[in-house]
């Protein structure tokens, strides 16, 4: 594993509960950060960033995220990862499973932007 990609698995698993996002997010992210999820929200600056992740928790309520890699490739900065993100609940009931694209530009040891791509559709209420 390089330094780069032990840099983003090392951000994805400190989502998990123990850790959590909230915590995560300014340890691993530059201050200028530009976060997407592509088609959804586009942000730039940690304090956006974080806005929009707790939005994400408020609207869909999920609590914790845990992260299986597939796959993590760096090229020099940029590191790219395929994998399946699970979304909990509080009480740690799994809420959905959407498998993720995701594209990580590092700066001085940290993230200076985040990308991410799937499908919306899996987010949909199952009737």
């Amino acid at each position: 594993m390089s330094a780069q990609t032990d840099l983003v698995t090392r951000f994805l698993k400190a989502w998990e509960p123990a850790y959590g996002f909230r915590k995560a997010m300014p340890e691993f992210l530059t201050a200028d950060v530009e976060y997407e999820n592509v088609g959804m929200t586009n942000t730039r600056g940690l304090d956006d960033a974080v806005k929009t992740i707790e939005g994400f928790v408020q609207g869909m309520g999920f609590a914790s995220m845990i992260f299986q890699m597939r796959s993590c490739v760096a090229n020099g900065n940029i590191v790219m990862t395929e994998r399946v993100d699970d979304l909990y609940d509080a009480q740690g009931r799994r809420l959905a499973s959407l498998p993720v694209m995701g594209v990580f530009e590092l700066r001085d040891g940290k993230i200076a932007a985040w990308r991410d791509y799937f499908d919306s559709a899996a987010l949909a209420p199952k009737p």
